[in-house]
């Protein structure tokens, strides 16, 4: 196992009292007992980092070597084993030729990790700390049902289903919607849920496709090595029987920021995009003497389709063309009996109350005044606000949350375009705890709002005990996976064709 295991850096791995297996600290406990020679304390603003001069050096010591031992003392002692075959890329530039795989790096390993860490002693000498998993994991599957299925399929109790191939989007909902409300409402130690809370705060910043400034970078610097500082103190304690906490995929979280500076985003290392296209080229080989011949073939067809596209953009397949479909209207008609309206029915309320927005009674038939409702409406993003939505306030530029009841569309008369207005319950005293938007319902308060200034949908879930209403924005990184990545089924994703109810 090779002294120097990071990709990027030249830190040394730290011994644990049993074991051969290397660890990656920042400040390794009883450091001059167990691992003499390595710093004390690494700084990680002034890390040893690889470079290319040093790479081709130890290429060339491993080319000189003569036997087996010399070459394995050699990886062992730099963390380089062989020249691999992507070498003769005239791109090849180490170490920034291999990107980190935010999915993988992110939620396969560190989630997980950080998941097991907590719930999962490894040995008797382990601190749980959070004793109340099975809770948790309980909760997440009931907590789908006020979630919009277009962001993700169903997500299983992690507790009971985390080692049976739990998908890279479950592990998303556990780490960006789930484990910090849950945790709040079956009150988790409270410094364990803040350094939680800053690495959720790392991955949304990472994934997040934003241009970034030098100073967003140092922002994300400082707060990775405090997040990773605060880790180490928790869960390493000093104690050199539990290094094992101190993986190389937590401490890789240092190099994001060096990663997002050099590829403009992290997730441009994602090996899921590469995958898919590698599966889609394989699928369409049809030569089996010749494979490879085929595939160029296959490639070197696809790009000249790209580039003529370019020359002459009404070669472009009707089917492939931009589809009206992302474009905002109202769904779902309700018709609305005008003789039958009671003074107290709700449909009532929403009529007056749509007639002070407007400022004109919607009921007088002296007035030129179309009225449509809609149960649901299609917002320029493909998102389809049913019974969750987010406006921006006029006043502050604050986000306002509200549960929307109904859509109308109102016309005044032929000249004018319609208004589409939406009537909403609205989420009050709102406040933000670890990072996560949590309020409760306006019971009994109806708004109106211009759907126009509705900015996306959201997912909400309910607290056990504190009953606050806690909100569900859909991550940056879905968009990022195939929809089947997501566990979503087809039927999720086709808008509903518009309806008239008698």
């Amino acid at each position: 196992m090779a002294l120097i295991g990071d990709r990027f850096s030249r830190i040394l791995a730290a011994k644990a009292p049993s074991g051969k297996t290397l660890y990656y600290p920042l400040a390794a406990p009883q450091n001059e007992v167990y691992n003499p020679g390595r710093p004390a304390c690494y700084d990680t603003k002034d890390l040893p980092m690889r470079t290319q001069e040093s790479y081709w050096e130890t290429i060339a010591e491993l080319e000189k070597a003569t036997t087996k031992k010399d070459q394995s003392d050699i990886t062992r002692r730099t963390g380089v084993s062989r020249l691999p075959l992507c070498a003769a890329s005239p791109a090849f530039l180490h170490p920034t030729f291999f990107p980190i795989d935010p999915f993988h790096l992110f939620y396969e390993n560190c989630t997980a990790f950080l998941w097991d860490t907590m719930t999962a002693p490894k040995d008797s000498q382990d601190q749980i700390h959070f004793s109340k998993s099975a809770q948790m994991g309980a909760l997440i599957p009931l907590a789908m049902e006020t979630l919009p299925p277009s962001f993700c399929g169903p997500v299983r109790d992690v507790h009971l289903k985390r080692n049976s191939q739990f998908k890279i989007y479950e592990w998303m909902a556990v780490l960006h919607w789930y484990f910090i409300p849950i945790a709040i409402e079956l009150a988790l130690n409270s410094i364990v849920l803040s350094t939680f809370a800053q690495f959720v705060e790392i991955i949304d910043f990472a994934m997040t496709i934003k241009p970034r400034s030098e100073k967003d970078l140092e922002y994300l610097h400082d707060l990775i090595t405090q997040f990773l500082t605060n880790y180490e103190r928790l869960f390493v304690a000093n104690d050199p029987a539990k290094l094992h906490h101190a993986r190389l995929c937590i401490f890789q979280l240092i190099h994001v920021p060096i990663h997002i500076q050099w590829n403009g985003s992290i997730r441009l290392g994602s090996q899921a995009t590469v995958e898919r296209a590698i599966g889609e080229a394989a699928h369409k080989i049809r030569s089996k003497k010749a494979p490879f011949s085929n595939l160029e073939s296959i490639i070197y067809r696809r790009e000249l389709f790209k580039i003529l596209i370019l020359y002459y953009p009404d070669l472009l397949p009707a089917s492939f063309k931009s589809s009206p479909k992302n474009s905002s209207k109202p769904m779902q008609a309700h018709r609305i009996a005008w003789t039958k309206l009671a003074a107290d029915s709700t449909l009532s309320t929403d009529l007056d109350l749509l007639s002070l927005y407007i400022g004109l009674d919607i009921r007088q038939k002296s007035t030129k005044t179309t009225v449509l409702r809609w149960g649901k409406f299609r917002l320029p993003n493909g998102n389809v606000l049913q019974s969750s939505l987010s406006k921006e306030g006029m006043a502050n530029g604050n986000l306002i949350f509200g549960h929307a009841w109904a859509f109308y569309t109102i016309s005044t008369d032929s000249t004018s375009p319609p208004r589409t207005l939406a009537i909403y319950t609205p989420l009050i005293s709102v406040t933000t705890t670890s990072r996560i938007p949590r309020g409760k319902w306006a019971v009994g308060q109806l708004a109106v709002v211009e759907v126009a200034k509705i900015r996306s949908l959201v997912g909400i879930w309910t607290g056990v005990n504190t009953k606050g209403v806690y909100i569900l924005r859909k991550h940056p990184g879905l968009d990022y996976l195939a929809t089947d990545e997501r566990g979503v089924e087809a039927g999720d994703l086709v808008e509903d064709e518009d309806q008239d109810e008698n």
